[in-house]
């Protein structure tokens, strides 16, 4: 008996309702139940619900941890329902199947799909988005220095010609230059860049 025919049927009788605190033996997360032990001693109660419409997939699921205490609902003598947790191991959220919206939050990590859209945020500071197939996104500031410390390189560079080197001409003899020749630096220098050029500010890291 799934929960709503259980609801329907709670209306049609006088049933004693009552709840039980319990420690949770195993986890189904395809069949979204748990099997549980009563604090009381009292017999296993298995394939207890996690969600209302136990075959659907919408909605919101809690998957309590192993060991954790839950308090189970008696709908009928013949269907349970876990009402309160104590620790979580996993939690889904799925929205709306024509325009999906997706989360899943477990251990260390959490996952969001939003259309095509994807995030996946885990410790260490690492997020990846869409799969992160274009690789890393840019560290700006490192950018922004490295790009200015050419600007600085091509604004001052100046050069040498060595003694000797230039080949001038002028007289009937064909004579080399005396001194060495210094190129003066540019006089239209390049503009330093500031990260507000290229940043996109709707995403961060």
């Amino acid at each position: 008996m799934d929960i709503k025919t259980a609801i329907q049927a709670l209306a049609k009788t006088r049933d004693e309702k009552y709840c039980k605190i319990c420690i949770v033996d195993a986890v189904d997360e395809t069949a979204r139940t748990v099997d549980v032990s009563p604090i009381d001693e009292s017999a296993p109660i298995l394939g207890v619900n996690l969600q209302a419409n136990q075959s659907g997939e919408m909605g919101v699921v809690c998957f309590p941890k192993v060991g954790s205490f839950v308090v189970v609902a008696f709908l009928s003598p013949a269907t349970a329902v876990v009402v309160l947790t104590d620790e979580i191991e996993k939690v889904i959220l799925k929205l709306d199947e024509s325009d999906p919206v997706e989360l899943e939050v477990v251990g260390g990590s959490v996952s969001l799909k939003v259309g095509d859209t994807t995030a996946e945020i885990v410790k260490d500071k690492k997020i990846t988005l869409n799969g992160g197939d274009n690789g890393g996104l840019v560290i700006i500031q490192g950018l922004t220095d490295k790009i200015n410390s050419l600007v600085d390189a091509f604004n001052n560079h100046t050069h040498t010609l060595l003694t000797g080197s230039v080949v001038v001409a002028g007289t009937p003899t064909t004579q080399n230059n005396a001194a060495p020749i210094t190129v003066p630096a540019i006089t239209s220098k390049a503009q330093k860049l500031q990260k507000d050029d290229y940043e996109n500010e709707n995403i961060t890291h």
